[in-house]
């Protein structure tokens, strides 16, 4: 009798502890103050930090915000308001179909550098978003980003990801690699820039069937 207790106890705890396992975590930051460093590093599947509802907001100057998941089907939206210059967002991702959306709004002299390895990942710069991404359609920009002297650094290695980037800046700087010696494919990339002067873009890309599309007035 006292066997099959016991079997039935551990065959609970053995459930429980693969439950607790793949609980996923949120993280929502309202960050007020300037010249703030914020490390977030999530390992595992469907964490997020922010979401489309609330989105982790940036409105201090000169903040430095670091972000690593490992896993599938993580998600960050960032938003820095206006007044938020010299932010730096610097995203970290390994697995799939992980999603990243900035909202840089106004604030001017932002960086986001991006690193991605993985496959059917997503990564949307805009001014404002529209529409989150979502397993079914890409995430979509309401308004772009008009703040002069933004600087956008992506790397994927990886196949089927997505890049959008939206730009109305004259100083909009954008460094996009596919690949890096690697072969990676069938991955989109949609830049849209405008401006008075003439913004920069760096593509280089290492595979086969992918899409650029890059529209610049």
């Amino acid at each position: 009798m006292s066997r099959n207790i016991n079997t039935t106890i551990l065959a609970l705890l053995a459930s429980l502890l693969a439950t607790t396992a793949v609980w996923a975590s949120d993280v929502y930051i309202t960050q007020a103050g300037s010249s703030s460093f914020i490390d977030i590093t999530q390992t595992g599947n469907g964490n997020t930090v922010g979401s489309s509802g609330t989105p982790s907001t940036i409105t201090g100057d000169n903040s430095d915000i670091d972000i690593t998941q490992t896993g599938d089907l993580n998600a960050a939206d960032i938003e820095t308001a206006t007044g938020a210059s010299g932010t730096i967002v610097t995203y970290a991702a390994t697995g799939g179909s992980n999603v990243l959306d900035v909202d840089i709004s106004t604030a001017t002299d932002t960086t986001l550098t991006t690193t991605i390895t993985g496959d059917s990942n997503e990564v949307t710069l805009c001014g404002s978003l529209g529409t989150d991404a979502s397993a079914v359609g890409s995430a979509t920009c309401a308004t772009e980003v008009t703040a002069d002297t933004t600087t956008t650094n992506i790397a994927i290695t990886g196949d089927s990801n997505k890049v959008a980037v939206g730009a109305d800046a004259a100083g909009a700087v954008n460094n996009i690699t596919i690949g890096a010696n690697v072969g990676s494919n069938y991955n989109v990339v949609n830049i849209s820039q405008t401006g008075l002067d003439t913004p920069n873009v760096t593509l280089n890309v290492d595979g086969d069937t992918n899409a650029i599309n890059i529209n610049q007035n």
